[in-house]
Parts: C-alpha cells; sequence; structure tokens
C-alpha cells in the first residue's frame, strides 16, 4: 500500500498528541492518556498512541488508515536502546513506526538542530544538552519518584503541606484542595497507593498558587525549584560549552515567572520556532 499519511506524535507523562498530515498538508491533531511504557506499560502505550492517531482521523472527517501511515513519536520513557527496541517489537498496525525520547525531541525542536542547553519541565523534570561531538549530557530524568523538578514532585509537596495542614486542623489553600476530592486523610492515603506521576502532578498548580499568594512554605518549595533548575542548565553549559539555554514543557511558563520574582535570570533564554511535535511529524515524512 502507499504510505499515504505522516503522523507525528508528543507523548509526555501525562498525554500523547499526534498530528495528521498527508504529504505537505496538515489535516488536524488528535489526543490521548499516558503513552509513556514506564508508567503505563507497553501495550497500553501503543494503545494510547492509537487512540490519539484514530482521532486525529476522525478530527479529520476521515475513516483511519492506520496501515497506510508513517509515524514518528518521541515518547516519555523511552531512555535506552532497550526501551526503544522493547517498544518497536510490539506488534503495530503502522506501514512504518520509529521512536525517539520525547526529551531528545524536544532538545532539536527547541533549538532547530542547533546547540544549547534546555530545561523541561512538566510532569517530570529533565535537563539536557549536546556536547561538541553531539553526544547528550543530561541532568534528571529519571522518573518519578526518584527524581525532583517536575510537576510530580511538586504535586507530592502539595498534598505532604496540605495533609499536614489536616492533622493539625488547620484551615488553608493546600487542605481545602485536598478536602475537593477527599472526605479524609485517610481515604486520601487509601487513594494514594495507586497514583501514577500525573496524579501528583495534578495538585502543582496549588504550590505555586500559594507561593503567588505569599505562603512562606509553598514559597520556599518553589524558590528550591527554581534554583535547582538554574543549576542544571548551569552545569549543562559549563560541561558542553553551549550559550543558549531555553525551557519547555508544562511548568515552564511558571518556572520562567518564579525565576525572574527572585533574580534567577538566566542569559540567553530564547524562543522555540518549533514545537516537539512539529519536529517529529517532520521526521515522519522523511521516513
Amino acid at each position: 500500500m502507499t504510505h499515504t499519511y505522516s503522523i507525528g506524535i508528543d507523548a509526555g507523562g501525562t498525554s500523547t498528541r499526534a498530528r495528521l498530515a498527508r504529504g505537505s498538508q496538515v489535516l488536524s491533531d488528535g489526543h490521548a492518556g499516558s503513552a509513556n511504557p514506564r508508567q503505563v506499560g507497553v501495550q497500553t502505550a501503543h494503545i494510547q498512541l492509537e487512540r490519539a492517531i484514530v482521532q486525529a482521523f476522525e478530527n479529520a472527517g476521515l475513516e483511519p488508515v492506520l496501515s497506510g501511515c508513517k509515524v514518528f513519536a518521541g515518547i516519555a520513557g523511552i531512555a535506552t536502546d532497550a526501551d526503544r527496541d522493547a517498544f518497536l517489537e510490539y506488534p503495530h498496525p503502522y506501514a512504518q513506526l520509529e521512536v525517539t525520547s520525547d526529551a531528545l525531541l524536544t532538545l532539536d525542536a527547541y533549538f532547530s538542530g542547533s546547540r544549547g542547553a534546555l530545561l523541561i519541565v512538566g510532569t517530570g523534570c529533565i535537563a539536557l544538552a549536546r556536547a561538541q561531538d553531539r553526544t547528550v549530557r543530561r541532568r534528571m530524568g529519571w522518573g518519578f519518584p526518584l527524581e525532583r523538578g517536575g510537576g510530580a514532585d511538586l504535586g507530592l509537596q502539595l498534598v505532604r503541606l496540605g495533609l499536614s495542614d489536616w492533622e493539625a486542623e488547620r484551615r488553608g489553600l493546600f487542605r481545602e484542595r485536598l478536602e475537593g476530592d477527599f472526605p479524609n486523610p485517610r481515604a486520601l492515603m487509601d487513594a494514594a497507593r495507586g497514583w501514577s506521576a500525573g496524579d501528583y502532578a495534578r495538585f502543582a498548580p496549588v504550590l505555586l498558587e500559594g507561593a503567588r499568594l505569599g505562603d512562606a512554605r509553598a514559597l520556599q518549595a518553589v524558590q528550591e525549584w527554581v534554583a535547582r533548575g538554574r543549576a542544571m542548565l548551569e552545569e549543562l553549559k559549563i560541561e558542553t560549552g553551549v550559550a543558549e539555554v531555553g525551557a519547555w514543557g508544562g511548568l515552564s511558563e511558571a518556572f520562567l515567572e518564579f525565576a525572574a520574582l527572585e533574580e534567577y535570570v538566566l542569559e540567553g533564554y530564547g524562543s522555540t520556532r518549533q514545537t516537539p511535535l512539529d519536529e517529529a511529524l517532520k521526521r515522519a515524512s522523511s521516513l
């Protein structure tokens, strides 16, 4: 069958986005849940990819033709060659499928192939840069709960603060957020036994809001978050000799906001010329 469609995919720790194109014409996008195989398993990750692709076809008013698709995906949790091989060994319906780390895809997209150090802060956290010999140096990206600095880590800190207020019978923003979902601390503790990184990350905005409102505990946590991100970028600049730095991801705007407020101002922050989804679609078209 002629390969009729190209599909680029950006699959982070919380959601999966697919972009459908035919030739040079972008047709539509589709969305699904997490396709991180370390979080949900390889089988479920493939299911989420297919859901996002099928939705992109449906949004374009087309019948899905998966066997005619060339797919390139940047996927959270693809950290090693073994991860990549395991993902590609699983049966799939596409004409071609290629995958890489979502972080590497984002690094190349942000700097359009040039060199720089990039902090990616979403559900998880990773900082990476290409050295002169094209090897990639990195910090974090270990996966929750090992790494610090992502939305899951910030959300966990919020939950701990809220529980502390709850048991001390203190009112406040953090306890109130938890009470919106749970009738008592025991119910929260029981639910948390099965939580993933994304479940914790949903509480991160409340910690950031607390810092904006001047809560001392939240402000300290956010200051440490900003300092940690700045330190990772500065270390990578020294190790790789790059000059430009940048931030990307669902929490990048908040990171830059608090970096400015706390005078952690980084020289050289630039603007991206294309998104990871753009980069993935470009690579799919080249398969």
